[in-house]
């Protein structure tokens, strides 16, 4: 007596079953009946902790606070001093002064696209151009700072000869390290472009 071989229950002669096809086909007509609900969903995936968001804003708001503290009183201290304790360098301090305020102005700027940033982060719309936008300042805010502080490196090493050696190398090691920091951000910047158009492709074919 032949044996008959059981089938699988989703196949008929090698071809799925009519209940197969259609659950099949309705899986996919509930993912494709509500696209704003997937893009809902991928949204708050991407987001970041409310709380991770709050903290982060409040230590923005402390460094900015700081900064500004730092340019209109403990900077003009400084330098006020400085020029009385060493009167050969006193023509400069005013020069000086103004370059490091505005080097501070441009990391208050900075912190500000930060803000920005982590805002759109929580509400889970970083991958959009408009995140670019505020990357761009950051861009341009540490670029500048970075052109400052090695000015400021060549003027007082080579230019004013300025003793101790300490503030033209501290000079030289802010540059440097705002140059590491530009290169960084610049391709963390190019990561975010191509997160970004992956995204605008996904939204597409939803």
């Amino acid at each position: 007596m032949a044996i008959e071989q059981p089938q699988h229950p989703r196949q008929h002669n090698g071809k799925p079953s009519v209940r197969s096809r259609h659950n099949e086909s309705a899986a996919l007509g509930d993912l494709g009946d509500d696209p704003s609900a997937v893009q809902q969903a991928a949204d708050s995936d991407s987001g970041i902790s409310p709380v991770v968001i709050v903290v982060l804003k409040v230590a923005l708001v402390v460094f900015i606070a700081m900064s500004v503290a730092a340019q209109v009183l403990a900077l003009p201290l400084v330098a006020r001093r400085s020029a009385q304790d060493a009167p050969q360098y006193a023509p400069y301090a005013t020069g000086y002064l103004l370059a490091v305020i505005a080097a501070l102005a441009c990391f208050e700027i900075g912190l500000v696209a930060v803000w920005k940033l982590a805002s759109l982060s929580g509400r889970g719309i970083v991958f959009t151009h408009d995140s670019l936008i505020w990357v761009d300042i950051i861009i341009a805010c540490v670029s500048i700072a970075a052109i400052i502080a090695l000015a400021l490196f060549v003027h007082t090493a080579f230019i004013a000869h300025l003793k101790p050696l300490a503030v033209p190398l501290g000079a030289l090691l802010v540059a440097l390290g705002l140059f590491a920091m530009l290169l960084l951000i610049i391709v963390l910047r190019a990561l975010l472009v191509s997160a970004t158009a992956q995204r605008d492709e996904l939204q597409a074919v939803i």
